[in-house]
Formats: C-alpha cells, structure tokens, sequence
C-alpha cells in the first residue's frame, strides 16, 4: 500500500474515532442532565417546615419562630428566600429577623430520615386574637448531586452537578388569647413577659437646689414599646422636684427570647439636705408563664445631698 492510502486511511479512521467520541459524550451529557433535572424537579421529598416555640399564647407575646429544611440531601449548595412568609389574614403587630442559633441534625418524620437545616429564625407578636395561619414561604433550594459516569480515555468519572427546586414552606396555624381583664389595683403597662425594675444613681456629688439625675432601668424578656413607660412620678416629692426625663430603649434577642431594656434618665432637683428620698418606682405587667398580672418594684433609694458651701474653693491670701 503506498503512503499516500495509508495516511488517508489513517484519517479515515481519526475521523470516525472523532465521531463516536462525540456521539459518547452528547448522550452521557444527556443522561445525567436528564437525571440531574429529574432530581431537581422531583422535589417532594424536600419540604420547608416552620417551627414556632408556641402554638398557643397570649395578645402582644412575643414568640420565635424557626423555618427549616428537610431533606434526604446532606450536601446542600445554597438556600434563596424567594419569599417571605405571611399571615392568611390579619398582621403581625411586631416581626424582626433574628441570629440563627439552631443546628442543623437528623431527623425522622413520618418514618422517613430528613437531614433538618434551620434557614432562618424571626420573632414576632399579634394585637388581636384569633386563630391564624402562617404561609407561603418559598425558597430556592441549591443540591449537589453525585455523578458518575464513564469516560471513554479515564474509565468511570466521579463529580457533582449542582440543581436547583422551589421549594414551599408548610403552612402552620397557631392561636393568639385574650389577656384577661387587669384588677384595678394594678397599672398595667400593657408589656407582656417578665421584668424587673431598678434605680442606679450615679457617681458623683449631689448638690441641694442643683440639678441631679438618676436612672430608672426596666429590663426583662418581653417586647417593650416606645410608649410603654414604668410609674415613676410617684417616685419623686420627698424632698425633690422632678424637672424632665428622657428615655433609651435597647431590644435584643439572646438565643431564646426577645430581652428588652428600657433606661429612663430623670432630672430632678434635691430640695432638702437632710431628706431626699427617690421612691419605689412601679411598672405592672402580664406574666404569661404564671398566667397572672405582676408588678415588679424598684427598692427606694435615700440621696445623700450636700450643701452647696463644699463647692466654694478656698482662697488663699
């Protein structure tokens, strides 16, 4: 055979080599996309659950909520909220996304093993009861799935291919209660939780007829409002005057509930050296563990006041 058969024969065949390898690769790309888009798409076996701490508690409580993910799936590429979840009918009074202290973990529900991933936590309360349901939560859900397949030079390939779902957040009821009626021997605040009350004064001399200040602190686990203020006129007119006051609200979660800080600063003038005395300052509230009003109460505090000769400097002659 002459060289020149020999090299078109050689061609020939590179080329039809070149054809099948083609061929191979287009319809093992098909498989495994056909696969992988079946994976994806087939997404009943994930679904998004909301768990709240309570599914029963009282008007202006504030409880925490925590959506996760379910899913046979352990290598889990990314999560996209597409939407926020919302009330069939009526408002949340208060919502606030909240750090994500939950782990993720095994789980059996309905018998079946789920890899349980928290997405997000939020907290929130209600004005009105009633009985509600929370819905339509959706997210983007991200999975790697394993491939294996065989390539015609390096034998069986292994790698992963990452699809994405919608996935649908399963709607929850839950109940909100009435508060029951407030005796009239309580002022009640209109705070719903467990507080505590202080009086700090601060370092410093305290001169009579001179404007001093102290700071009333109402701390607890519970939603504080801006217009949500302890009883703390009555506290003052033993031997002062109260001029103003101003106020810091601080609110916080802490891994299991809402805490809130309220700092009143109160300006005021000690009228009388021998007794000035800041009372008990009061701020009523309902308690929902022991189901009953509360009135958490400050211990008075007795203001050592000074006469107003220690600021005179002596001068030297």
């Amino acid at each position: 055979m002459r060289q020149e058969d020999r090299e078109r024969n050689g061609d020939m065949k590179t080329e039809v080599w070149r054809r099948h390898i083609f061929r191979y690769t287009v319809i093992v790309s098909a498989l495994i996309v056909g696969m992988l888009s079946a994976n994806a798409k087939n997404h009943e076996d994930l679904f998004v659950r909301c768990s709240i701490d309570q599914s029963s508690f009282y008007s202006h409580e504030c409880v925490c909520a925590t959506m996760w993910l379910y899913t046979p799936y352990s290598d889990i590429a990314f999560v996209n909220e597409v939407e926020s979840p919302h009330l069939k009918t009526g408002e949340f009074s208060y919502i606030s996304r909240v750090q994500n202290f939950h782990k993720s973990h095994r789980e059996k529900v309905d018998g079946k093993l789920y890899y349980a991933f928290p997405l997000a936590s939020f907290v929130f309360a209600m004005n009105d009861a009633g009985k509600y349901t929370m819905q339509s939560g959706k997210f983007e859900i991200g999975i790697n799935f394993p491939v294996v397949y065989e390539d015609p030079f390096f034998g069986k390939v292994r790698t992963a291919e990452t699809r994405s779902c919608i996935v649908d957040m399963k709607p929850v009821d839950f109940k909100v209660k009435s508060l029951p009626a407030a005796k009239d021997t309580v002022a009640f605040s209109g705070a719903v939780g467990k507080f505590s009350v202080s009086t700090v004064v601060p370092r410093g001399d305290i001169i009579v007829n001179e404007e001093a200040s102290i700071i009333v602190i109402v701390k607890g686990r519970g939603l504080l409002g801006s217009d949500i203020l302890p009883e703390y006129r009555d506290a003052f007119g033993e031997g002062n005057k109260l001029k103003s006051i101003s106020e810091q609200l601080n609110t916080y979660f802490d891994g299991e509930s809402i805490v809130s800080e309220l700092e009143l600063e109160c300006e005021f003038v000690p009228t009388d050296i021998r007794n000035c005395r800041i009372g008990a300052v009061r701020f009523g509230y309902f308690n929902p563990e022991t189901k009953r009003f509360e009135v958490a109460e400050s211990e008075p505090v007795d203001i050592d006041v000074k006469s107003s000769a220690v600021k005179v400097e002596p001068v030297y002659i």
